[in-house]
């Protein structure tokens, strides 16, 4: 059991720029979460078979994604909460994802009590 609530409360970043995945390391290890990142989208896939998490970070800035991409990962892990950052506010052609995938959108510099309250809110969901 307790193997399973350390894997639960593992969060993924998939990004390339290590320096943007490593800040956003920082704040998701301060609120007790793990964390793990993936500079491939078929890296992630692997690792989330391997060890599933909780949610997935998207760095949409680093990673170039499209809203077939998000919905395979969402179909292969549907119990993986999805969310995106970015330092664009608007991406009309994720709109299909934005709209019914993710579940929060992020805007980059990513803000500590912003993703500290949508962690809690989805591990309380999953409880």
């Amino acid at each position: 059991m307790a193997a399973d609530k350390m894997t639960a409360k593992k969060i993924a970043i998939l990004g390339k720029d290590s320096a943007e995945a490593s800040v956003l390391c920082r704040l998701i290890e301060k609120a007790a979460y793990r964390t793990e990142i993936y500079s491939s989208l078929p890296s992630l896939e692997e690792g989330l078979a391997l060890a599933p998490c909780m949610a997935v970070i998207l760095d949409v800035d680093s990673v170039p994604l499209d809203n077939h991409m998000i919905r395979n990962l969402k179909t292969s892990h549907p119990s993986v909460s999805l969310l995106m950052v970015s330092r664009e506010r608007f991406h009309p052609e994720l709109q299909e994802s934005i709209s019914h995938i993710l579940y929060a959108c992020l805007k980059k510099p990513a803000d500590s009590d912003e993703i500290t309250y949508l962690l809690k809110s989805i591990w309380n969901v999953a409880q």
